[in-house]
């Protein structure tokens, strides 16, 4: 799970990229870069965060009125600084000059290998996507059929998800283009702003760079773009599309929309809808910051128990997607504090956004116990996740899962909540998530394989079965 952002128009485009990528920090934080173009390219890319990556004005104000952004969350590669560092995007070719950045996870590497005439140079699964794009484009005159046509064949080549964005030169008229794979897996968007457009991950990036919003990008399709602000858009396969559940209960800030859903009001109705079937008396309803406040303000809304903040958080770091168990743990303990004016005496309802490996919900329900609560009740706005992502969100082993046993069957929702040492937990339903989401959803990790699109179950069940200590879960094929 990445951000991605291109854009392309009449005039400079880099300080644009800068601040459009502040605003999907959130979706990856292990390594950031941006490319510009006017003949020559300009790129800066390293392990760390925008602000530490570009870090002055040579680094930000580059040339170009075309350019690409990222920032990296590891789904691929390992996760040591060297490897953050070498996997780092943008990541490009000189002949012919191809430049890309993309969100998901292309898992038939090998496959796509044995079809393409150059090496990967690095191990990040963008390689799959860069190297036969580029094959398909060498020794061709660029233009829209012939992008198009080789966005086509590169599309039958890879499986997984993917929202990609591709920089290309023709002499002195640059292209830049998208494609999405046929699920639409992972989001993208287009936006304007008198002539320049932008394509990117979330929405919420057009409100910072004061652009238009045009429309989601439909799944399987191509568009292409040029800086005289010509579109040519076609959806090459169409299927039903399944959006990743994890964008609306997790990935995506809540002033986004995806599809058209507001992020905020899916997860404030996931909270109606748990305070609906899993009622609870108590005194008061804490949200976990950030992740919980849409969940909990639904659930107090729809229970009348009321909302406070029992928790206050003082680091802006997301620990699910840290790159170490360890790491994880450090956001967590220095991350929150308690506030024992609000807790102590109290039966409190603690609600979340999703449990994984359930490490930081022990701690919380440990830290507010500490606190003087008399009783801790979970409500979680994401079913349990039981199996790994195979699509971009690093799940790597299917024995990490909270809602496992070491036999791998599905525990009781009393036995997990003896565990944390809450007095009661309870979970979001699957169908419960269709209807707030409004739409067909991808919902592997919760219901697997069938949640899967139809075309990758075969194929997930022999990555679930071919498990390998060490290793991620696609590349157990």
């Amino acid at each position: 799970m990445c951000g991605i952002v291109g854009i392309i128009g009449g005039r400079p485009v880099s300080r644009l990229i800068y601040h459009s990528l502040f605003s999907i920090q959130h979706r990856g934080q292990s390594s950031a870069g941006k490319l510009t173009y006017d003949g020559n390219i300009h790129v800066y890319k390293d392990a760390g965060l925008v602000r530490e990556v570009l870090n002055d004005d040579r680094k930000i104000n580059t040339p170009g009125n075309v350019g690409i952004g990222h920032t990296r969350y590891s789904t691929a590669g390992m996760d040591d600084v060297d490897s953050l560092k070498q996997n780092a995007q943008p990541e490009y070719l000189v002949n012919p000059f191809l430049a890309t950045v993309h969100n998901g996870n292309i898992y038939n590497g090998p496959e796509v290998a044995k079809k393409m005439k150059r090496t990967p140079r690095t191990d990040c699964d963008i390689q799959w996507l860069l190297l036969p794009m580029a094959d398909q484009l060498y020794k061709k005159d660029l233009a829209v059929e012939t992008i198009a046509d080789a966005c086509s064949k590169v599309m039958t080549m890879v499986k997984g998800s993917y929202s990609a964005l591709f920089l290309a030169d023709a002499g002195d008229h640059p292209f830049l283009f998208a494609m999405t794979d046929p699920y639409k897996i992972r989001p993208l968007v287009l936006g304007k702003s008198d002539g320049t457009y932008c394509l990117t991950s979330e929405t919420r990036v057009f409100k910072k760079v004061n652009f238009e919003y045009v429309k989601d990008i439909p799944g399987g399709s191509v568009v292409i773009i040029d800086e005289e602000g010509n579109i040519f858009e076609k959806q090459l396969i169409k299927k039903q599309e399944k959006p990743c559940m994890f964008e609306f209960v997790y990935f995506a800030k809540p002033d986004s929309r995806i599809n058209g859903r507001s992020v905020h009001s899916v997860r404030v109705q996931i909270g109606r809808l748990l305070a609906e079937r899993y009622p609870v008396d108590a005194d008061i309803v804490v949200p976990v910051p950030e992740s919980g406040r849409r969940y909990a303000t639904g659930f107090s809304r729809e229970s009348g128990v009321p909302l406070d903040e029992g928790l206050m958080k003082d680091k802006d770091e997301r620990s699910f997607i840290q790159q170490t168990q360890e790491s994880r743990d450090k956001v967590v303990e220095e991350g929150l504090s308690y506030l024992r004016s609000v807790l102590n005496g109290k039966r409190v309802i603690l609600v979340d956004d999703s449990i994984v490996r359930g490490t930081n919900i022990r701690k919380l329900v440990h830290g507010i116990k500490a606190a003087g609560a008399k009783e801790v009740h979970i409500r979680i706005g994401c079913p349990p996740l039981i199996a790994p992502c195979y699509l971009g969100i690093d799940m790597r082993s299917k024995k990490e899962f909270m809602a496992r046993d070491a036999n791998g069957k599905i525990k009781t929702w009393d036995t997990m909540a003896k565990e944390i040492g809450a007095d009661s937990l309870a979970y979001t339903g699957i169908e419960d998530l269709k209807v707030a989401i409004g739409s067909d959803i991808c919902k592997g990790c919760i219901e697997f394989p069938e949640g899967y699109p139809p075309s990758m179950q075969e194929d997930v069940v022999k990555f679930y079965n071919n498990k390998k200590r060490g290793m991620r879960a696609y590349e157990c094929m």
